[in-house]
């Protein structure tokens, strides 16, 4: 088979098809600085993935919108123990007004306004959502994007195309984060409890969500998208009922499949741990991939992995980033590697990691995975 880019050789490993080799595609997480990239600019993360001769995707997202008529400011406040400060936020909408709080640690030292991420899912003061009330004002903070969020560019087609394009890189849109955004809202205590005391209420919370992804699908497309990516990590059974997940959070990912299908879309899910009960659940909804996986911090093994997705979908998975990457013992990665090669062979497979490198972890385990990676795409195995 004649040399393949790294663009079609992601996108032809999602579809089952025929590659030149396996590919590897790992990712960098911002605080990484090393051999003179720097991680925090999108460039630098594919120029170093490059150099390391992996297969990087470009990354791009598309906000959600506010009503026109909401009004928000924040303040800052000291905190109850005298330690972080508090950052507030209010939205007034037409039908009321919702308020969340952080404490201010060190990482978002310099927020001005309540970013929906890990930092402040962790960080709850106060939740963003309390009562069955306070959901008919979420619909006015959180709706479809318009024509004015698909920015900047012709036809939205931004930065990220443009260097996509210069590399022959698959483009890749992080359309939909589901639940994880309501454990953004109101930490994940409140989120789980929340579900389970006002069930009606936090499926309509699912659905205001769900609406505004489905827009961003379509958006995805228009800008330039070749991959979707839908975050699944926070909608596992280490946080719900599996029943949950069956009954507010599958019907909203079947609808987001067939309409990225419909559109020429490829898609995958993200998941890291506590999918166990839901192996058959996941892989009946139709993705054409499914990444993350952690095979050292959950009880699902490359094996088990590979009997409920090997037949429906492509596998993206591969060196647990905390344990391994992270750890001090590189022929254990080495193992793990030829381990993954073993089990899901070299079709419908990409060959990744379980989270982003870090800057604390040893350069040396990233460096030996992809020496170990190479080898076995040259036919060192």
């Amino acid at each position: 088979m004649s040399s393949m880019t790294s663009r079609e050789r992601i996108l032809a490993a999602f579809q089952g098809q025929d590659v030149d080799y396996l590919p590897c595609s790992v990712y960098f997480n911002p605080n990484l600085r090393v051999q003179g990239f720097d991680c925090s600019h999108a460039e630098d993360r594919v120029r170093l993935a490059l150099d390391l001769g992996t297969d990087p995707v470009v990354d791009f997202g598309i906000p959600h919108s506010v009503h026109p008529e909401v009004k928000t400011r924040c303040w800052k406040e000291e905190g109850d123990n005298g330690k972080y400060p508090l950052l507030w936020q209010a939205w007034d909408t037409p039908e009321g007004r919702l308020t969340q709080a952080v404490r201010i640690t060190p990482e978002i030292r310099d927020w001005q306004e309540i970013h929906l991420d890990d930092h402040a899912g962790s960080n709850i003061h106060k939740p963003l959502l309390e009562t069955p009330d306070d959901v008919r004002c979420l619909k006015y903070i959180f709706v479809p994007p318009t024509d004015a969020d698909l920015k900047p560019g012709a036809g939205g087609r931004g930065a990220w195309v443009d260097l996509a394009d210069r590399y022959d890189l698959p483009v890749r849109s992080l359309y939909g984060m589901g639940l994880a955004l309501l454990l953004y809202m109101m930490g994940a205590q409140n989120a789980v409890y929340f579900a389970m005391d006002y069930p009606d209420a936090f499926n309509e919370c699912a659905q205001i969500i769900h609406r505004a992804e489905m827009r961003k699908i379509e958006f995805s497309r228009r800008a330039g998208a070749h991959i979707l990516k839908r975050f699944g990590g926070y909608e596992m059974t280490n946080f719900y009922n599996p029943e949950i997940f069956r009954r507010v959070v599958m019907p909203c990912l079947k609808r987001e499949v067939e309409y990225a299908h419909e559109l020429g879309l490829l898609i995958y899910y993200r998941i890291v741990t506590g999918m166990e009960p839901l192996l058959e659940d996941i892989a009946s909804i139709g993705f054409d991939c499914i990444e993350g996986g952690e095979p050292c911090l959950s009880n699902c093994t490359f094996e088990e992995w590979h009997t409920a997705f090997g037949r429906s979908a492509c596998s993206w998975t591969g060196i647990s980033s905390p344990v391994l990457l992270g750890g001090s013992d590189e022929e254990a990665v080495r193992t793990e590697v030829r381990h993954a090669v073993d089990v899901f062979g070299r079709r419908n497979f990409i060959l990744g990691v379980t989270n982003s490198i870090r800057s604390h972890f040893n350069w040396q385990n990233t460096l030996a995975m992809i020496d170990e990676w190479k080898s076995i795409r040259l036919g060192g195995r």
